[in-house]
């Protein structure tokens, strides 16, 4: 009965343990909240820059070479024949000295920016290949996206970003009045 005594007074009071406890689960759900905050603010970042590259994509695959489209081969007759015979027709054909300017400028646009369209974190908007066959348009870019948060023992407080989109211009088949697409 005396060591039971000894034993409660000195060792074994487990008093104040739970606190340990509660902290060390304190510490763990701070650090979760920190990994999603910062996994959640790179999935939005990447959503952002994609529509950027989207967007710049778009612009430049709207740069018409007019010299190649308008080497006229068409008659009033083209677009009947082309409906009866369900051919496909010729994509647009695509000016890339121009498409080059106008993704640029595009890019540029976002760069700068402050809609809510672009996201803060984005650290300017970079074109890292640009592929112009004459038909299609392939652009990728990075950027640098700023973390929120520093986790405990890791130094990363960055990370880079990559997106890559490619176009085309077809032309969408159909009737037309008076610039109005008639099915």
């Amino acid at each position: 009965m005396d060591v039971k005594k000894t034993c409660r007074t000195r060792s074994c009071d487990e008093h104040g343990s739970l606190s340990v406890v509660i902290i060390g689960l304190f510490l763990i759900t701070l650090v979760c909240l920190m990994v999603v905050t910062n996994v959640a603010t790179v999935l939005v970042a990447k959503r952002s820059l994609a529509q950027a590259t989207e967007a710049a994509a778009q612009r430049g695959v709207h740069s018409l070479d007019k010299s190649a489209y308008y080497t006229g081969k068409g008659t009033m007759f083209t677009a009947p024949r082309a409906v009866i015979t369900a051919r496909e027709s010729a994509p647009i054909p695509i000016n890339c000295s121009q498409a080059v300017v106008d993704v640029m400028l595009e890019l540029r646009n976002w760069s700068n920016d402050d809609g809510a369209m672009k996201r803060y974190e984005l650290q300017g908007i970079v074109l890292a290949d640009l592929k112009c066959d004459g038909t299609t348009l392939e652009i990728s870019t990075y950027s640098h996206v700023k973390l929120p948060f520093t986790l405990p023992f890791s130094s990363m407080d960055s990370a880079i970003l990559t997106s890559t989109v490619g176009a085309t211009n077809q032309v969408q088949e159909g009737f037309y009045l008076f610039g109005v697409r008639l099915h």
